[in-house]
């Protein structure tokens, strides 16, 4: 592992020992903060190249995946499942969002064109050419207009473009790269929100590795700083670009060189930027709008993706998806309010198709919860429950509020027993007192809601409580009647909680059991019943029991003379 920034090689190599040292006492807790995904959906896309990118809806909660080979963009919702699939949209590749989530521009290389999709009907309402063999590969919003990266190395390198729609007519000006002789069609990214008005571009796949910056608030590209062969000793090629929501940092995954080159604006070097700890090989980077920056890599030690909070140089969170489904390059993507991660990854049981992860809260630490509760305890009796948080980073505040949730007999759909505030000891554990008011089996649940870097967890502890005992009978008029002639019997209950009835079954002699009278008892308990007896008949006197009651049950035989 390397954690580097663009500095000379020996302060780089000084560094990335340290951070090596740093990173594996970091990195061994990893399973305490790693999560498992919320969900993970097989898409109809194919895993072989080419492949494209992935733009998030946050108004109609669509996840747009762009594939080139079908000349598409597949649409799923926020749980991975396939709502629909856009055709007709030759070599469809990089994607960029309205502002305002109406209209998904996509880049058309092979058609030399930019085509608009009304992402509520999700058809196509527009096609802009480009011009004749510009092949745009990569879009951006910023400043008001909609850019583009185009060009190929084998027509003589790449360049960027801009599209103006707000006019009466479309206006496409061509040869905006500011004098930088680009290899191909570069890479673009601009701030979450384009609250900055700045266009970073990138040699993507290339090497050496050469990065420029953009101002575009006038709506022109004016450059403002160019930088080649960022790392000294790199061999890699950028998989993927991203420029935080401050427009002050910009990271760049290289892929191979397991490193996360973090740069300032103005491309000279990382003075005063964090060094990020990394295990694996970067190929993908993604600001979400509220600064939180999350890095995927390649061959990681049991983790994929890292989530770091603004400022932060440790992982908030850490995302494991399995083995061998490593996520793809460009292959992450974050919901416009930051409340979900997407990951695109590859299947790694079957490598056919890519596969689209989503996490909750991937912002927030993932907090770990355990509940110890006694096997037994009496009914109307103090029990004791305690409750184990993990260790998580940052740490949890000394006290914070537990929610409690009782589910039992007397309240099957589960009774809120209100928020209790809970002081947690040195070994982050805490107690909730409770007296069971129903038997049998007793669950409670204790919900953490979480906080500003923390996510909500809830875990649950069952109880066995033995219920009250009652007494059952089943009395006749005698042992033996007459065949064909009635049976009276009496069915006494003795003290129960609430429930009051008592069913009665009779089987003859080879035939079937069946119910001849369900009634609640009288109050002195008693239920008569009278059934004519044809056959030696057994009778069953049933009491289901209550909340608070163990089932009972009493059974009599009455014999048929034939005398």
């Amino acid at each position: 592992m390397r954690v580097r920034h663009a500095r000379s090689r020996a302060t780089a190599t000084g560094t990335a020992a340290l951070a090596i040292l740093l990173g594996s006492v970091c990195l061994a807790g990893a399973d305490a903060r790693s999560a498992a995904a919320d969900s993970g959906t097989t898409l109809p896309i194919s895993a072989d190249w080419p492949r494209g990118e992935m733009v998030v809806d946050g108004v109609h909660h669509y996840v747009f995946i762009s594939d080139p080979k079908s000349g598409s963009v597949v649409v799923a919702d926020y749980t991975g499942r396939t709502v629909g699939r856009i055709s007709g949209e030759t070599g469809a590749t990089g994607m960029a969002l309205s502002r305002d989530s109406s209209t998904l521009y996509v880049a058309l290389p092979d058609a030399d064109a930019i085509s608009a999709v009304d992402t509520a009907t999700l058809k196509e309402t527009a096609r802009y050419a480009t011009g004749a063999h510009t092949a745009p590969l990569d879009l951006a919003i910023a400043g008001g207009k909609l850019w583009f990266g185009y060009g190929a190395y084998a027509r003589g390198g790449g360049d960027i473009g801009s599209l103006d729609l707000s006019g009466a007519q479309p206006v496409v000006t061509l040869n905006q790269s500011g004098g930088v002789p680009w290899e191909s069609a570069p890479q673009l990214a601009t701030a979450p929100g384009d609250g900055q008005g700045v266009l970073v571009a990138g040699n993507k796949d290339r090497s050496p590795e050469e990065l420029a910056v953009y101002d575009v608030s006038s709506g022109t590209a004016q450059r403002r700083a160019h930088r080649k062969q960022i790392m000294p000793d790199s061999l890699g090629g950028q998989e993927d670009l991203a420029l935080s929501p401050d427009g002050q940092e910009i990271v760049t995954a290289d892929g191979i060189d397991d490193f996360v080159t973090n740069l300032r604006p103005d491309l000279e070097g990382a003075a005063g930027l964090r060094s990020f700890q990394i295990q694996g090989e970067p190929n993908a980077v993604q600001y979400a709008p509220d600064g939180t920056l999350a890095v995927g890599v390649r061959y990681g030690t049991h983790v994929d993706t890292y989530v770091y909070r603004p400022g932060d140089s440790i992982a908030i969170r850490t995302i494991s998806t399995g083995d061998y489904n490593l996520v793809e390059p460009h292959g992450l993507a974050w919901a416009p309010d930051s409340s979900k991660l997407f990951l695109l990854t590859s299947d790694g049981a079957s490598g056919k198709n890519l596969v689209l992860r989503s996490y909750d809260d991937a912002t927030k630490a993932v907090t770990r919860l355990s509940v110890r509760a006694p096997a037994k305890a009496a009914l109307d009796g103090k029990l004791t429950l305690t409750g184990t948080f993990g260790l998580t980073l940052p740490w949890l505040p000394s006290s914070l509020p537990i929610e409690v949730t009782r589910t039992d007999l007397a309240s099957p759909k589960g009774k809120s027993l209100g928020v209790r505030t809970v002081w947690l000891s040195r070994d982050r554990e805490f107690e909730i007192e409770d007296t069971p008011e129903a038997g049998g089996k007793v669950t409670y649940a204790l919900r953490y809601p979480g906080d500003a870097t923390h996510a909500p967890v809830t875990a649950t502890a069952t109880v066995e409580v033995p219920r009250n005992r009652t007494t059952l009978t089943l009395d006749g008029n005698g042992t033996t009647v007459k065949a064909g002639k009635n049976a009276t019997l009496t069915a006494k209950l003795g003290r129960t909680w609430k429930e009051r009835k008592v069913s009665v079954y009779a089987q003859p002699a080879g035939g079937a059991k069946k119910l001849i009278r369900a009634a609640s008892v009288d109050r002195t308990g008693r239920l008569a019943i009278t059934c004519k007896v044809t056959k030696n008949t057994t009778f069953t006197a049933v009491f289901g029991g209550d909340a608070r009651t163990e089932p009972a049950q009493a059974t009599r035989l009455i014999k048929a003379s034939t005398r």
